[in-house]
């Protein structure tokens, strides 16, 4: 083999090993700063309650695709940013595009504090349903426990 072509392997692989780098930084990114989001979302919830709400409505909760929402642990919605119509509608039986479960493992996740639910839905304006990894946090308020949560799409 000439050293020519090897060089070009050698170039093919290096460009490849580092794109994959490369978007494993963009992800790790992309969920630290969902985490970031949601876990201010928790602490402004524990400390205002559903005095909250309305402010989580607002653009600065919204980034790019990623937006917070947010459940009672019964699953009805409370925080729906892209469509308020949505709120108070239980979604403990919402599924994914491959009928995953979600809601209930939303509930299932803040119900033993947080991490993460991957799973199959489009993109804003798109039909296609893509990877979206979302990050589940519960919080409390006096009596009430919430699912508090934001998404991204990989």
């Amino acid at each position: 083999m000439k050293i020519s072509t090897i060089l070009i392997i050698f170039l093919m692989v290096l460009v490849a090993v580092t794109g994959v780098f490369y978007q494993q930084q963009v992800e790790d990114k992309q969920k630290a700063e969902v985490v970031s989001l949601v876990d201010q979302a928790v602490q402004f919830i524990e400390e205002q309650g559903e005095a909250a709400f309305p402010e989580l409505r607002s653009s600065e909760w919204v980034h790019n695709d990623s937006y917070v929402f947010v459940w009672k642990l019964n699953g009805i919605r409370v925080v729906y940013p892209p469509d308020p119509s949505g709120e108070g509608k239980n979604m403990t039986d919402l599924v994914d595009y491959e009928g995953k479960p979600i809601g209930k493992l939303f509930i299932q996740t803040a119900e033993n504090g947080s991490g993460w639910v991957e799973y199959m839905w489009p993109k804003p304006g798109e039909t296609t349903p893509s990877l979206k990894l979302t990050y589940i946090k519960r919080a409390q308020y006096q009596d009430q426990t919430y699912l508090v949560g934001s998404g991204v799409y990989i």
